[in-house]
């Protein structure tokens, strides 16, 4: 891979970084199972001016849940488990929602029952920015938690994807009880120590005493305000670690199981794993679908990729790989506001050989930045304001009224459409590329981007 596709990388990561105020991001680039660019922008710490390394401490969110899956996977390899075990085999769980769940429908997301809010109560009480009471503090209150969800239950087990980080703390309980070691133990001894990732941890204690941690950011309104590290989300999201150490995991997973000559799973329990068992609800790519801890898009460039991404309000996290094309990409962020998943996925696009920003998510967030702004009709006598809100467009102005959702539908070279609603009808809203500028036409107004 050039010198010139690790700068594009690095500018893509800084320009979108800078546009969206994240403090630091670090990435990593894998070519034929080994790291051959590692990158960090921007500060660890804001106050301090402290800038971020290679080797700086992130949240890894519902990564975690890759770890967990694959606890659950090398147990159900030395025989203590089956992936169709029910889950009331291992856990006193009463309610009926549980009776028909196995483990397998738990690790695919695919138990019926639709998220309960469990880990979000526990990373806003965390870093403190929920205002309501419940006693919820790390997974062990998830028993307690659940005691009224039987109405709660959406679809038959296998049927839906609902993600459901409390299938992921029920999940960790599963590893504990079968293993006989406390569950951060047993990650620690059968994974994180074999694949050399030793500054990777869950424990307050060992990520407050390490020194290269990066500060966890609230950002609102373009300011990064300075938040918590939100410990306990365990087996669902509870993972810190850093993009050195996650180069091993990505290296194990490209090379089928194997690290450095050791075994960690095999071959074919890794594969199960990497099997969609169940379609993902909001796709970014066709076929997408959900494997055990792990996302799968069949054809990524011609090549079978798996990818996880990973939030916990102050961090967010992505990494993918494809052991066709033996690359992969990591990406850790200490704050919100721009998608980890698309820089891995561009990174992975420069791996290939392919322009990335070819890619449809690329696209569309390059189509929603030119697109936004101020506009303006004849003479100035109409202002109109667009912004960007995630994969969609806000229209506000004069005349029009305030934050009407636009849905983009269809880009080309010479501009792009989006719909909104009028009322009950469906109404087209035209963008055209004009020499250095933009028009946009909505109801009987003509508008310039000024």
């Amino acid at each position: 891979m050039s010198k010139s596709r690790f700068r594009r990388f690095d500018v893509f990561i800084s320009r979108n970084a800078d546009e969206t105020k994240i403090p630091s991001v670090t990435a990593v680039l894998i070519e034929n199972g080994k790291p051959v660019h590692s990158t960090a922008h921007g500060f660890k710490d804001i106050s301090s001016s402290s800038p971020a390394s290679i080797k700086t401490l992130y949240g890894a969110g519902s990564i975690t849940k890759s770890f967990t899956a694959l606890s659950i996977a090398k147990l159900a390899e030395r025989g203590k488990l089956d992936f169709h075990d029910k889950i009331t085999r291992f856990l006193p769980l009463k309610q009926k929602a549980f009776r028909e769940v196995e483990l397998h429908h738990l690790l695919s997301h695919s138990s019926g029952i639709p998220g309960l809010g469990f880990s979000e109560v526990l990373i806003y009480n965390a870093i403190g920015t929920y205002k309501r009471r419940i006693p919820v503090s790390n997974f062990d209150d998830v028993a307690p938690f659940l005691d009224e969800i039987d109405d709660w239950v959406e679809s038959r087990p296998g049927e839906k994807l609902f993600y459901l980080n409390e299938g992921y703390h029920l999940l960790g309980d599963v590893v504990s009880k079968v293993s006989g070691r406390p569950y951060v133990q047993y990650v620690t001894e059968e994974i994180l120590k074999p694949l050399k990732m030793d500054r990777s941890y869950f424990e307050k204690g060992q990520i407050e005493s390490d020194g290269d941690r990066s500060t966890p950011y609230i950002i609102k309104d373009g300011i990064a305000t300075p938040s918590k590290i939100p410990h306990g989300c365990g087996p669902a999201g509870g993972l810190v670690t850093n993009i050195v150490d996650l180069s091993n995991y990505i290296a194990m997973l490209i090379n089928g199981g194997e690290f450095e000559g050791q075994r960690i799973v095999s071959f074919d329990t890794l594969s199960r794993m990497e099997t969609p068992y169940v379609n993902w609800p909001k796709p970014m790519f066709q076929g997408q679908g959900y494997g055990y801890g792990l996302e799968i898009l069949p054809s990524f460039l011609g090549h079978k990729v798996i990818l996880h991404g990973g939030s916990v309000e102050v961090f967010t996290a992505s990494f993918a790989y494809s052991r066709t094309a033996r690359c992969g990409v990591a990406a850790l962020a200490n704050g919100t506001g721009y998608s980890m998943d698309r820089i891995v996925l561009y990174g992975l696009a420069l791996i290939m050989g392919e322009n990335p920003d070819e890619l449809p998510v690329i696209k569309l967030d390059t189509l929603l930045k030119r697109l936004e702004g101020t506009y303006s009709s004849y003479k100035g006598t109409v202002l109109a304001e667009v912004k960007r809100n995630g994969s969609f467009l806000m229209l506000s102005g004069e005349d029009i009224g305030e934050n009407i959702v636009l849905v983009p539908e269809t880009q080309d070279s010479d501009g792009a459409t989006f719909f909104t609603l009028s009322g009950t009808a469906r109404m087209t809203v035209e963008f055209r590329f004009i020499r250095n500028s933009v028009e946009m036409i909505y109801e009987r107004y003509k508008y310039r981007k000024t």
